[in-house]
């Protein structure tokens, strides 16, 4: 078994393991949202839930697809990668309360909303992903 084998099985098995646990984060996220909405921030809309769900699991798919690529072809780039992910994310981020603020400019309230559980969501998969790209580097060194 060559090297390049074992970095492409190496690769695949991450890619699969990050997808499966960032779905299942989303899920429990939005779950978690949906039960203590009420209790927590006041009525949230299942609009914002979705939102926030469907941003967070797109930019998970978007950047795992680009990590396996660069992990695969030019591993010294992948602090490059990184920080990229993270300023074109948070660029997006932003872009998508913008256009939920207008979409929704005279009710504050289901802005400010909106915002809570939006930010939510970015910083826990902020969290996760930092941790498990981390143990990921980790993982392979020790290999």
């Amino acid at each position: 078994m060559s090297v390049s084998n074992t970095n492409e099985q190496f690769v695949s098995a991450q890619k699969r393991l990050y997808t499966i646990m960032s779905f299942l984060l989303v899920a429990i996220l939005t779950a978690g949202s949906i039960l203590l909405s009420n209790h927590l921030v006041g009525y949230v809309s299942s609009n914002q839930i979705i939102i926030s769900a469907v941003f967070n699991l797109i930019a998970a798919l978007g950047f795992i697809a680009v990590w396996k690529k660069v992990a695969l072809t030019s591993v010294k780039n992948l602090p490059v990668l990184f920080l990229a992910a993270s300023g074109i994310r948070i660029l997006l981020a932003a872009m998508t309360v913008l256009v939920y603020c207008f979409a929704m400019r005279g009710d504050s309230q289901s802005i400010k909303v909106f915002a809570v559980v939006f930010m939510a969501f970015y910083f826990v998969m902020l969290v996760f992903d930092t941790w498990f790209f981390i143990k990921t580097e980790k993982t392979k060194r020790i290999k």
